[in-house]
């Protein structure tokens, strides 16, 4: 196994690498030959050597920089280096040892102990590599299992949702036939309610997966967040009403047009702005003046933020960690777990953060910062045209 290993030796003394050169080989290695540090760092990404034998001193790049560079990189650092010199002083071994070297020998050398660290080396490479790859493998392993368990988790929750839509489905046909027969009214419109509330849940989980699974490009285009934040706004306008919910509205003055995915940014606003009407819904306080705000701020640095904030029933710990795991929901049920997840992914995907600060019984802010151009600098649409 040692002798298929390949070996380069470094040296600028040209007696030295052709004696070593010839030995080596005579006992069935591969080796290649570099006489300065600069030829010695190609070889080595061109060669891939299993160990280099490594002279110190060399013109353009001594023995002690080559080997701290090789030390260094994720690439190389795992090949065994011996030194060779001539100086035999205490601190020129420590300073070699210093910079990474694995061994180190002083000329003039013996060649059967040159041999002997040779084969120990080479043999210790392999076994590195050995245990690398294994360590590579059980990663593997691991990852697969994590995805599993979270596919199994999953599925779980998946099937719970499911499961609370279909009892809810199939108490609004029992409620239908029921009142069919008896030509009750009431009960007709109520099951009818249910029926049509069930089948919108259907719709929005269907609607949330595909938007949560799907590949999609961003669709960056010159947009006013002002604007999107108040079409929003207008949309929740009428549901908030209905419970008794304020929406206030403090968008930034000095805002201005930037690039942006208009429609990911309107769907994560409409999310957080829904949640937040939600945690109005569930605050056990019925008599505070629930509110809802909506906030644009354009940052120093040209980063654009929104604020969604509620007054509502607030968060612990415990929770805010839970928020942007698969299929977690607050809504006891009602939600699909999947919102907040497709907001993030949409932030994500234009570089942004998204964070929330919250306190139970007081209420919730979710903050989103997106690094954007503004459209007025001059060559930003070219730019963002290339980055796109």
């Amino acid at each position: 196994m040692t002798n298929k290993s390949k070996i380069l030796i470094v040296d600028d003394d040209a007696d030295t690498v052709e004696l070593l050169t010839k030995r080596l080989r005579a006992e069935g290695y591969y080796t290649s030959e570099a006489y300065d540090g600069e030829q010695a760092l190609r070889q080595v990404g061109e060669y891939q050597p299993d160990l280099i034998i490594l002279d110190i001193k060399m013109p353009k790049i001594d023995g002690y920089e080559v080997c701290r560079r090789l030390k260094g990189s994720e690439d190389t650092k795992l090949i065994p280096i011996i030194m060779l010199t001539v100086k035999r002083k205490i601190p020129d071994k420590v300073k070699g040892l210093d910079v990474g070297a694995d061994d180190y020998m002083p000329k003039p050398f013996d060649h059967r102990e040159l041999s002997h660290r040779v084969r120990y080396w080479t043999a210790v490479k392999m076994e590195v590599e050995e245990r690398v790859r294994e360590i590579k493998r059980l990663e593997q392993e691991l990852i697969k299992s994590e995805r599993l368990a979270a596919i199994g988790q999953t599925v779980a929750s998946l099937a719970h949702y499911i499961k609370n839509i279909l009892f809810g489905l199939k108490g609004g046909v029992y409620l239908v036939n029921v009142a069919s027969k008896e030509n009750e009214t009431d009960s007709l419109k109520t099951g009818r309610e249910m029926i049509e509330r069930n089948i919108g849940r259907i719709s929005d989980l269907v609607l949330d997966l595909l938007e949560y699974s799907r590949e999609r490009e961003l669709e960056y285009e010159n947009c006013f967040p002002n604007e999107i934040a108040d079409e929003v706004c207008g949309l929740m306008e009428a549901r908030a009403k209905e419970y008794g919910v304020e929406i206030i509205k403090d968008f930034d003055p000095s805002m201005r047009e930037v690039l942006l995915d208009p429609r990911g940014i309107h769907r994560c606003l409409l999310n957080l702005v829904s949640n937040a009407i939600d945690a109005c819904l569930f605050d056990s306080n019925k008599e505070k003046k629930w509110v809802v705000q909506v906030r644009t701020i354009l940052q120093n640095d040209g980063t654009v933020r929104f604020e969604v904030s509620d007054n509502g029933c607030g968060m612990d710990e415990e929770v805010k960690k839970k928020l942007f795991t698969n299929f977690f929901s607050t809504k006891e049920g009602r939600g699909t777990g999947l919102g907040l997840l497709i907001t993030q992914k949409v932030v994500q995907e234009h570089g942004g953060t998204i964070t929330v600060d919250s306190q139970p019984g007081k209420g919730s802010t979710f903050t989103i910062r997106l690094p954007c151009t503004d459209v007025s600098t001059p060559g930003a649409m070219a730019k963002e045209s290339h980055e796109s």
